[in-house]
């Protein structure tokens, strides 16, 4: 009940506003005219069509919810009646529509909503003509259309709001949006509407842009499957010839299926003769015909049912995108941004996959394609589907296209579709996005090509803003825009755009494949630990109080934060462990407890192995204690898990691609570096130090060796500035600059360790005595308050600072190396 008032609201609110365009000077609205506003009358006497008549929430004007709705109606229509929205400065809609719009909701969808200055800012790069016609994939609130017809108006003083509709089109996935996004259009285009002679269309549609009638393409196909709630019928591929025949047959269907739903069915030659009769141009044949008598056959049974509502508005809508292939000068907007692994209804992963792969936009590695955002599919496939030849693009996207090796097709010309024409670096401006973002500029393309030696013209950005939706006006005294020459440099595998043209480094790192990516121990309240008592003096053979560790809780996330695990546990199930705070230069300070179920086993050829356990099998081997703690873990993780993790349990999932059991424990030295951070940070492990085993765990990739020079030597390189350096246009951003390190840092070349080369013996001492240094330092001084990012920074430059001399001499012998 709750749901179906809250739908009601939006959608009347919406149409409300694009009454008052019309008429704002009324000061109250009566019952009769609400109910004219509703059923479409009022907007039929001010020529706008197609804006209230059966869309997606026209079930809120019938007689049996508006009694219920009435009162609100007219509340929200006294509202609005107060405001003018005939000099509208901004996109007032998009506000009110992330008001509206829950969090989850438009996260789902990936909406991320451009502000009105970069949507001014890109469509002024175009100079449209009166006959373009321009789109936007997915609209949202209707930004993007709304710049556009202001540019267009700016562009041709004298055009007619007819040639403004038949300019502009939109096409988003949620019916909230649509009716949004309409609202907006008929506010840019503003009262000029009650002077229109003829009706006019507003061209925004409810539709999923990627999503093609199955078997639908080339028209060469006999049938494709149309889905009308829960059934499928086969319908032939000749209904969608014309768009006027598509839309004037579906009338017919809806309007006999209401007619006879508690009668007798229409009969084949009734429904022939009533399509005829209203259809009377040539070109419908018998196949069409019986084509739309199954539409009208399955309408009726969804009548009957009780489950229509607004069945011949989505089939209506949902096959519009086909219509408009090859329609378009310009495509602008700005695409979801959400990642394939995201999806989690499995049959439109399949149909993204076959899109991705058609179009090339596919990475050629498989383990990159769950990271793929949806944006790249729509960069691709919108260039294809709706461009005219010679048509152009311009997308607001996440920065990762600038470096993410998911989007490699996108950079080096692989994926379909489009040339690049220049690119725009949004880093550097605040407040934007809750990402760092771009805009990519493309045309139409079928020969794809790699970006020359001589690069892409584009800009760099910059500025801190007044506010995050401001007009291009308003911001324009605090925004900088540098022009920008950008590149496509490659390092090893990897590619990134770039402000600097590099020589390629094709060169292999030979350490890349054997530093590995520890295990993802999580959640961590269920296996990082704090003692309870005080430490022991040894931890051979005892039985320890524990509880989950407080340090790790802030982190945690939901519903794993709430939960906490308390009690007695074996000594030989208590490992150490470090996450990024632990991993400092030179150094490991204070690496966690955590408690695992694994044994570690000498096998026949005297290595050590670790085997996962089953809290039995752990209870039979005298593990008492540690049964029952990871009896419990395996309890709250099956009472929590998601729905992608039905099937996998905690044991599982903590040895997830075996990153847990295959880890190596016999060589002495561990090289430790982390996962995340704007630079790495490294250290050298010796084992015979620790005072328990140590495992890597997902925040640090750890390289073994049995040759303590080679792991100085490794260390020396890896907080050295200058690969550090090296690595910043292939690393991803968030807010705060560069932030993931990985095996980004191992992508930059350097040779092997040779005990013969002098160099590589130099940096291995420096590097020993840096690391007694840095432990020196940390004993010295050590952080008097949790190490939150902020702290952990500062600690991380004051080792660095300290290190100085060592660091200075280092990085002349590792520029020697690298180059």
């Amino acid at each position: 009940e709750a749901a179906f008032i809250v739908h009601s609201y939006l959608s009347v609110f919406a149409k409300m506003m694009a009454y008052s365009v019309v008429r704002p000077e009324d000061d109250f609205i009566d019952d009769k005219e609400m109910l004219g506003i509703l059923d479409g009358s009022i907007f039929n006497d001010h020529n706008i069509r197609n804006f209230v008549d059966n869309d997606f929430f026209h079930w809120v004007k019938s007689d049996r919810n508006f009694g219920q709705l009435k009162k609100a109606f007219r509340i929200i229509a006294q509202e609005i009646s107060t405001f003018d929205f005939e000099d509208v400065a901004e996109d007032i809609l998009k506000g009110v529509y992330q008001e509206l719009i829950d969090m989850d909701t438009r996260h789902a969808l990936g909406e991320y909503y451009t502000p009105d200055w970069l949507c001014e800012r890109v469509v002024a790069e175009y100079d449209f003509a009166l006959s373009s016609k321009i789109l936007d994939p997915s609209c949202g609130s209707g930004s993007f259309l709304r710049a556009a017809v202001h540019r267009l108006k700016a562009l041709h003083p004298k055009i007619t709001i007819e040639q403004l509709c038949n300019a502009v089109y939109g096409i988003d996935i949620h019916p909230l949006s649509v009716q949004i996004a309409k609202t907006t259009m008929l506010i840019a285009l503003g009262k000029g509407i009650r002077h229109e002679k003829k009706p006019i269309h507003i061209n925004i549609i409810l539709a999923n842009t990627l999503l093609a009638p199955e078997g639908v393409g080339t028209l060469y196909g006999s049938d494709f499957t149309m889905t009308i709630d829960r059934r499928k019928l086969k319908v032939h591929t000749s209904v969608l010839n014309e768009v006027q025949l598509f839309d004037e047959a579906l009338e017919v269907a809806d309007h006999l299926a209401e007619a006879t739903m508690n009668g007798p069915k229409e009969t084949f030659l009734g429904f022939e003769k009533t399509l005829r009769s209203q259809y009377r141009k040539p070109g419908l044949d018998t196949a069409m015909v019986e084509s739309f008598y199954n539409i009208y056959s399955s309408l009726r049974e969804v009548k009957k049912d009780g489950r229509d509502s607004i069945w011949k508005f989505i089939v209506q809508n949902l096959y519009k995108p086909y219509f408009l292939a090859a329609k378009f000068d310009f495509i602008i907007g700005n695409p979801p941004w959400f990642t394939y692994s995201s999806i989690k209804n499995e049959e439109y992963q399949d149909t993204l996959n076959q899109i991705a792969t058609a179009y090339k936009v596919k990475p050629t590695r498989v383990a990159n394609f769950p990271h793929l955002e949806i944006a790249a599919i729509f960069l691709a496939y919108c260039s294809s589907y709706f461009l005219k030849a010679g048509g152009r693009l311009a997308f607001v996207l996440p920065r990762s296209f600038f470096s993410a090796d998911h989007h490699e097709n996108t950079r080096n010309g692989t994926a379909q579709g489009f040339r690049l024409t220049s690119i725009w670096d949004l880093d550097g401006v605040t407040p934007l996005f809750n990402v760092p973002s771009c805009v990519l500029f493309a045309e139409k393309a079928e020969n794809r090509r790699e970006i020359l030696g001589t690069g892409l013209a584009g800009k760099t950005f910059s500025g801190r803003l007044p506010a995050h939706n401001a007009t291009l006006v308003e911001v324009a005294p605090k925004l900088s825009e540098e022009d920008t020459q950008w590149y496509v440099n490659r390092q090893g595998k990897a590619s990134a755009f770039s402000a600097k043209k590099k020589k390629a480094q094709t060169k292999i790192n030979a350490y890349k494949s054997e530093f590995k990516q520890g295990a993802t121990i999580v959640p961590r309240t269920f296996y990082f630990v704090e003692l309870i008592d005080t430490v022991p003096e040894d931890w051979e053979d005892r039985v320890l109080s524990l509880r989950t560790a407080e340090a790790v809780k802030p982190d945690a996330k939901a519903p794993w934060k709430s939960l906490a695990l308390e009690g007695r546990m074996e000594s030989k199930y208590v490992f150490r462990t470090a996450l990024s705070r632990s991993i400092l230069p030179y150094t490991l300070y204070q690496p966690d407890l955590v408690v695992l179920p694994i044994k570690i086993e000498t096998d026949a050829h005297g290595f050590r192995k670790i085997e996962m356990q089953t809290p039995t099998e752990i209870r039979r081997e005298g593990g008492l204690y540690a049964s029952e703690w990871f009896r419990k873990a395996e309890l709250l993780w099956d009472a929590h898990k998601t729905e992608k993790n039905a099937k996998i349990s905690s044991r599982e999932y903590l040895n997830w691609q075996n990153k847990l059991a295959a880890q190596k424990l016999d060589a002495p030295f561990l090289v430790l570096y982390n996962a995340s951070a704007k630079d790495a940070n490294a250290t050298v492990i010796r084992r015979a130090d620790l005072d328990l085993e140590f495992i890597v765990e997902s925040k640090g990739y750890a390289f073994t060796t049995d040759n303590l020079n080679e792991a100085t030597y490794l260390s020396a390189i890896l907080n050295s500035a200058i690969p550090n350096e090296a690595m910043k246009d292939f690393q991803s951003r968030g807010l705060f600059g560069a932030r993931d390190v990985h095996k980004k840092i191992l992508d930059v070349y350097f040779p092997r360790y040779d005990a013969t080369n002098s160099i590589h013996q130099q940096l291995a001492m420096l590097s020993e005595k840096a690391h007694e240094k840095a432990a020196q330092f940390v004993a010295d001084n050590p952080p008097t308050q949790a190490l939150s990012a902020i702290f952990l920074g500062r600690l991380r430059s004051a080792i660095k600072k300290h290190l100085s001399k060592e660091r200075e001499a280092m990085d002349k012998l590792v520029k020697k190396i690298v180059g």
